[in-house]
């Protein structure tokens, strides 16, 4: 009887997607993820936007910290705070965009002796409960700030929450049953006792990495927590949250 709700929910979900850009407060990727979360019996608890590359300018020794500075100011963050690590040194600042999404920066120059560096900027934008249109707001306003500074965004977005109803259903059946509505293949996989996960590709997602075995842009790991609760966690084009 489930695959016959699979097939039906499939054919819903197929053209739905294709909409969702112009019909719902979230972009269409991250409306999808969601409308999987609760699909599978999952209630949505932890989510995550994340931007992360190098940037294509190189920056004098020097100018990193100032670089820093400007991009916490334009995203109106607290005070920045230095950090050795390792050979690097780190930047970091963070502060809230709203009451429940927490911003933080981070900018890494792993060759402080070089004179002239490509440092690697982060910024997560987390939230908990269901992701709503502050959400959307905060994604705007993150590629907003990085074109300003001449840095092209690169967003990745995850979503966690524990499913509800997972009595009898395997972890690979879950994951399957995601794959199956978002008509994804599979490109990798890892299985242990605990966790399953698995690398896709889907057609209705723009975009993706290229990997050994392939392209992905979507990402499903469904693990037993130490409470033995069923958690879920969907990311594309990959995971960037713990699971």
């Amino acid at each position: 009887m489930w695959k016959s709700r699979l097939r039906v929910r499939l054919g819903i979900l197929c053209p739905l997607v294709l909409l969702l850009a112009a019909s719902a407060p979230l972009p269409q990727t991250e409306t999808a993820l969601v409308q999987l979360m609760e699909d599978v019996g999952a209630e949505p608890a932890f989510y995550m936007m994340h931007h992360g590359s190098r940037t294509t300018s190189a920056y004098g020794r020097a100018e990193v910290p100032q670089m820093m500075s400007r991009l916490a100011k334009d995203m109106d963050l607290g005070p920045v705070q230095s950090i050795s690590v390792g050979d690097g040194l780190r930047w970091n600042a963070s502060g809230y965009w709203t009451r429940n999404l927490r911003v933080e920066l981070n900018v890494m120059n792993d060759k402080p002796q070089s004179n002239f560096v490509k440092p690697y900027i982060s910024v997560r934008v987390e939230g908990r409960g269901l992701p709503d249109h502050r959400l959307s707001q905060a994604r705007k306003r993150l590629v907003h700030v990085l074109r300003l500074h001449g840095i092209e965004p690169r967003t990745h977005f995850s979503v966690q929450g524990m499913v509800h109803s997972a009595e009898g259903i395997s972890k690979k059946k879950i994951v399957d049953q995601v794959l199956t509505q978002l008509g994804a293949h599979e490109v990798e996989s890892m299985k242990s006792s605990h966790t399953v996960s698995v690398s896709a590709y889907t057609p209705l997602f723009t975009g993706g990495l290229k990997t050994k075995g392939g392209r992905m842009n979507l990402q499903a790991a469904v693990k037993t927590s130490d409470d033995h609760r069923i958690i879920l966690t969907l990311g594309t084009p990959i995971i960037t949250i713990e699971y």
